[in-house]
């Protein structure tokens, strides 16, 4: 296949993902089920450390804590124990699972390359109600980050992350960091001093604001520049395991 019919191809799937991400806009989100409402919950249980590792819980327990039937809470489980956060034991039941330096480094490995693939495809396809929202939730980053608030910032850290990935308008990539993001987030509320907040807010929106730009050259330095400060801060963890 020559390049030019490469390059039709490109540009034509191009626009059919703009079209698509234009008449979504003028359509209703869905509304998050019962088992997005149970697995938002649980995960932030676990990575604000109210389910802390090692920890055994049940599906009747959490029912009662989220006044939900157990279905949805199985499913939630199900999703969980995908992305590493629990095991289920045939005798036990269920444990919260351990945080592991050494999976974190495999998902900081694997999540350079695709935060690369996010902006340059948000730059592509963002629309101006996407490009809208950026700006509001990097703005309320940049703020929050100043005000030592851990929990408040780390719900507006994953508001941008999923506003980037939404504005890709790929459900594939979208669903692949979902998963990376949420064991980022976990590894992080364990490790991440609060004073590096206003670094770390720096360097993402520093991102934000390339994608809003449309500049691709400089959006991906921009990843390139937070994962550098990201390895710098795990490398200072396993510096400070290694002394206990």
């Amino acid at each position: 296949m020559s390049t030019g019919v490469l390059k039709d191809l490109s540009q034509a799937k191009g626009a059919s993902i703009m079209a698509r991400a234009v008449r979504a806009e003028k359509v209703q989100q869905r509304q998050p089920s019962l088992a997005d409402r149970a697995f938002e919950s649980i995960e932030e249980m676990i990575v604000g450390g109210t389910l802390a590792p090692g920890s055994l819980i049940s599906e009747s327990e959490l029912s009662k804590i989220l006044k939900m039937g157990r279905t949805p809470i199985r499913e939630a489980i199900a999703r969980l124990r995908f992305i590493g956060f629990v095991d289920v034991h045939s005798r036990k039941g269920i444990s919260v699972s351990g945080v592991d330096i050494i999976r974190h480094l495999e998902v900081l490995e694997v999540r350079q390359p695709l935060e690369e693939t996010v902006v340059l495809h948000a730059i592509e396809r963002a629309t101006e109600s996407d490009m809208t929202e950026l700006t509001s939730v990097s703005r309320h980053l940049s703020q929050i980050a100043k005000s030592a608030d851990r929990i408040a910032y780390f719900r507006t850290k994953r508001a941008l992350h999923e506003v980037q990935v939404r504005a890709t308008h790929n459900d594939v990539l979208a669903g692949t960091m979902r998963i990376l993001h949420a064991q980022a987030r976990r590894f992080w509320w364990t490790y991440e001093p609060t004073e590096s907040f206003p670094a770390a807010a720096k360097l993402h929106c520093a991102i934000s604001e390339h994608v809003i730009a449309r500049n691709k050259k400089k959006a991906v330095q921009a990843v390139n520049d937070l994962f550098n400060h990201l390895e710098t801060l795990t490398k200072q963890v396993v510096d400070r395991r290694g002394r206990f």
